[in-house]
Order: structure tokens, then C-alpha cells, then sequence
């Protein structure tokens, strides 16, 4: 009977023991939970996520973090394509057509990059030239070329994407710059003389290639944001076979082709008079010679 009753009590005082356990461990997490919200000032989440009870919290949770899914998610970066292009014009009137390309790149924003004028011996002029165009109105401006008077011959385009090269670059000088800031501010702490001159040498550093990448990044923008077109626009009858090839246009060249084989020998017959003065030079001679001779022997014989 006393070991029932001693037993008895030993597991009464064992669920007691166990049930303040149990109630001061709530009554300590309790206020981590509040210390961990309250003290966390940027905390911009619903109502419902500081319910931390029973199904309500995992739905809080849930919800938390496809918030911020949809906030870690960045736009995507605008590609980067450079576009170059080489077209051929035939024109019938090839000063004309340079006027209206002129007009037509001015009223574009674009400008040349190279321009030169060619004229063969018939006096027909081409020209070989480099146009920058704005990316976005190339095609506009090809569009305007081909539905106009002239003949475009041929054409080739090449795109070329450099996206990852400028997206490198860019972030690239961003590190640096960062880099460059921190360094700025050390100057002012340095101890010695020695730690002085490194960190003024790691700036120098920083500096000189924060100086190249922006240069790439400007030349890479620069061919972005202009395409290069080079347009070789030339008269049709420079190249017969692609341009008007009438009976007139032959008896046009041919009367040319014998006006010029004229003046070819003309020119020719000119050139050749050194060969004419001392031929004429060396028969003069031989024929005073000769003269000089029939007297002497015109005299002998009168003698005789």
C-alpha cells in the first residue's frame, strides 16, 4: 500500500514538473517571434503573414515568398545588334541622285563617315560612300531607296549581336567604380606615408581602366546606335550589261571610242619627235654628202 501511494506521487510531481516546463519554453518563444518582427523596419508584408498560428502561418509564409520571387525578378536587358550594310546604285542622273541621298541622310540625323567622287574618261562620276544612319530608321531609309527612280544592283546586310560584350563592360565599371569610391575614401584615413602612395597607386589604376572600358563602351554605342551603310552609286553606263544598252548608247561610245583612237595617234605621232629630228638631221648629211661628192667628181673629170 505505501509503495502504491509513493509512486503515485512521484508521477504527479513528475506531470507537474513537465507541464511548467512546457509553459515557460511558450512563454520564451513567444517574444522572439514579436523581437524578430518588430525589430526588422523594413518588413512590408500583409496582415496575414504575422499570423504565425496553425495553417495561417504556412499560408503567410507561402505567400511571402512568392512576394518576393516577383520582386527579385529583373527586366530583361535590351539586346544590342550592330547592323552594317553595302548597297550598289545605278542612276541615270547620278548628281541628282546624290542631292536627294544627301537630303534624305540630313533629315534622318545621320552624316558621313567617308565621301569620294570618282570620273572616268567619259566624264562619268561615281561615288564610293560611307553613311552612319540611326539604327532604328535603316530600313526605313533602304525601303525609300528602293521604291525610288534608281536601280539598287546589290545588297548585303550582317547584324551582329554584342549584348553580352556591352552587358560585360557595363558591370564591369560598375565594380570599378565602387572599387574607386572606397579607395577615394581611404586617402583620408591612411596611417603613413607608404599607405598613402598604394592607395593612390590602386586608384591610378582603377582610373586607367575605368577609362578604356568606357571608351569601348562608347565606341561599342556608337556602332550600335548608327549603323554603317556603304553605297557605291555609279551611272548606268558605267556597267552596260546592267544598264540601258540601246543602239544609241553603242553609236554614243563608238563615236567616243574613234575620237579617242584619233587622239591617241595624234598624240602618239608627237611623242615620236626626237626620232623625226634626227632622222632628218641624219639625211640632211648624207644628202650634203653625196652633193659634195658629184662636185668633186664632176670637177675630175672636167680636169681630164
Amino acid at each position: 500500500m505505501k509503495r502504491t501511494t509513493i509512486a503515485l506521487a512521484l508521477s504527479f510531481v513528475l506531470l507537474a514538473s513537465a507541464s511548467c516546463n512546457q509553459s515557460r519554453e511558450q512563454e520564451v518563444s513567444m517574444p522572439e517571434v514579436d523581437y524578430a518582427v518588430s525589430e526588422n523596419k523594413d518588413y512590408n508584408e500583409s496582415p496575414k503573414s504575422l499570423r504565425l498560428k496553425g495553417a495561417d502561418a504556412e499560408t503567410s509564409a507561402s505567400d511571402a515568398s512568392a512576394e518576393k520571387t516577383v520582386e527579385t525578378v529583373q527586366p530583361v536587358n535590351k539586346p544590342k545588334i550592330i547592323r552594317e550594310g553595302n548597297i550598289s546604285i545605278e542612276s541615270k542622273d547620278v548628281k541628282t541622285s546624290k542631292k536627294s541621298l544627301d537630303q534624305q541622310l540630313k533629315q534622318l540625323g545621320g552624316y558621313y563617315e567617308r565621301e569620294s567622287a570618282n570620273t572616268d574618261n567619259n566624264n562619268r562620276i561615281s561615288y564610293d560612300l560611307v553613311m552612319r544612319i540611326p539604327s532604328d530608321k535603316l530600313d526605313g531609309f533602304l525601303t525609300s531607296v528602293e521604291n525610288g527612280k534608281d536601280k539598287i544592283t546589290s545588297k548585303s546586310l550582317t547584324s551582329e549581336d554584342v549584348s553580352l560584350q556591352y552587358y560585360d563592360l557595363e558591370s564591369r565599371l560598375k565594380s570599378k567604380r565602387a572599387y574607386l569610391e572606397r579607395y577615394q575614401t581611404m586617402v583620408s584615413s591612411a596611417k603613413n606615408v607608404k599607405e598613402l602612395l598604394e592607395i593612390q597607386e590602386q586608384i591610378r589604376q582603377l582610373q586607367e581602366e575605368i577609362d578604356s572600358n568606357e571608351s569601348m563602351m562608347r565606341n561599342l554605342s556608337g556602332q550600335v546606335n548608327y549603323s554603317s551603310l556603304r553605297i557605291n552609286l555609279f551611272d548606268y553606263q558605267s556597267n552596260l550589261p546592267m544598264g540601258s544598252n540601246s543602239f544609241w548608247s553603242r553609236v554614243k561610245s563608238s563615236f567616243g571610242f574613234g575620237g579617242d583612237l584619233i587622239a591617241n595617234i595624234v598624240l602618239g605621232i608627237i611623242g615620236l619627235w626626237p626620232i623625226f629630228l634626227i632622222g632628218s638631221v641624219v639625211v640632211f648629211v648624207v644628202l650634203r654628202w653625196r652633193s659634195r661628192r658629184k662636185e668633186r667628181f664632176q670637177s675630175r673629170n672636167q680636169s681630164l
